[in-house]
């Protein structure tokens, strides 16, 4: 090999390699947030609106009985599930109200 195609080898490697490093040690894949402490006592559309400016997008809603839930204005947060924990944005959030 010719000292300009050692060179050329060189660099590439070199690049290559930054770039398995930048991947591995940099990666944003999975977003996360905190999930606030602060909903219970919230209306459901409060609380929704608020994980959903989080970037939430995975939010169920149970009723105090246990079924599913819709969320409406008159809905009332008791608990969420995780509040205060640092989760990946694609977590699934369960909010009960009543």
């Amino acid at each position: 090999m010719t000292t300009e195609s050692k060179t050329a080898a060189w660099a590439l490697s070199l690049i290559a390699t930054a770039a398995i490093f930048l991947t591995f040690f940099f990666d944003d894949s999975n977003p996360e947030s905190t999930v606030p402490g602060d909903l219970t006592g919230k209306s459901a559309v409060t609380a929704d609106n608020q994980l959903r400016r989080l970037g939430f997008a995975n939010i169920m809603y149970l009723s105090e009985l246990g079924g599913s839930a819709t969320v409406r204005p008159d809905w009332t947060v008791v608990s969420v599930d995780g509040a205060g924990q640092t989760v990946g944005l694609d977590t699934w959030i369960t909010i009960r109200v009543r």
